[in-house]
């Protein structure tokens, strides 16, 4: 009878404490990867807000008709932390003081330089440079040395895109189908 309480006697102190450090490893990990999650989302939203200010931009560009870069829609990157969006927010005619944006706080995220780098849209909503000549902007990273980057491609029409260049479709010219008749009628 002795014998067979010891074996019934339940856990060790030993296997507990096992069980216990499988499970505090496996949670860490858990938390590990949701924080990285969590910081790559952010990344990625702060990335998708710089796209919208530039579309921004350069509709109101377009609804404007602005002549000089003086008076065009435009997004300056500061410097690494960041930028500012000037538009014509109160519906006037005429560019509103410049509001600084920043990069989401508590986060090691930046832009990409040289700074300050400023992009004009012209009455068109292209890319122009301060002179209001044509020009092909290049991409803007938003990164972070731990978590990856975000890319946001901009064309010289003016168009955004993240993650790579915009994708175009070539548009071909296709011949319609021949209609079909009825056999008895010769009706379509």
């Amino acid at each position: 009878m002795e014998q067979s309480l010891r074996k019934s006697a339940g856990f060790s102190v030993l296997e507990l404490l096992i069980v216990v450090a499988m499970i505090s490893v496996v949670a860490g990990f858990a938390l590990l990867q949701i924080f990285r999650s969590q910081q790559q989302m952010k990344r990625a939203n702060a990335a998708q807000l710089f796209a919208a200010k530039l579309e921004k931009a350069r509709l109101d560009s377009v609804r404007r008709h602005p002549l000089i870069p003086a008076q065009m829609a435009q997004v300056s990157i500061i410097n690494e932390s960041f930028y500012s969006v000037a538009i014509d927010s109160t519906g006037d005619g005429t560019l509103d003081a410049p509001t600084v944006i920043s990069l989401p706080p508590n986060t090691d995220f930046q832009f990409n330089g040289p700074f300050p780098r400023t992009i004009y849209f012209n009455w068109r909503g292209r890319t122009v440079d301060a002179a209001g000549a044509p020009a092909n902007p290049s991409f803007v990273t938003i990164s972070s040395t731990k978590y990856g980057q975000s890319r946001i491609d901009l064309t010289s029409s003016g168009q955004t895109s993240l993650e790579g260049p915009p994708a175009s479709s070539p548009v071909t010219n296709s011949t319609a189908p021949a209609p079909s008749y009825r056999t008895n009628t010769q009706m379509p």
